[in-house]
């Protein structure tokens, strides 16, 4: 009888574990998604919008981007034709890989 309570204990407990992690899981994405904001391309820095203007970046169209505010750098979905991307640049221009 000792065993079945112990073993009854111990699933109840993984349980509650699993129950408390996807809770927490939950909680992250939400805060990963609310440090983005979009923006206009004419908000943004001089030193992207340069970056943009170069040879590696001719033919490209921003449509949407975005300020990451927590690691203060700029998503951008760009698209050339039917190819599209998701770029990712420093407050200097510099692309981050």
């Amino acid at each position: 009888m000792k065993k079945v309570v112990a073993i009854l204990s111990l699933v109840l407990f993984a349980g509650a574990m699993q129950t408390t992690f996807a809770v927490t899981s939950s909680s992250v994405a939400i805060e990963l998604q609310d440090e983005l904001v979009k923006i206009t391309t004419d908000e943004l820095p001089d030193a992207v919008k340069q970056t943009l203007a170069s040879a590696d970046y001719q033919g490209w169209a921003v449509e949407e981007a975005y300020h990451n505010k927590t690691k203060d750098h700029y998503e951008l979905k760009v698209k050339k034709e039917a190819e599209t991307k998701t770029l990712k640049f420093s407050k200097d221009g510099k692309e981050i890989k």
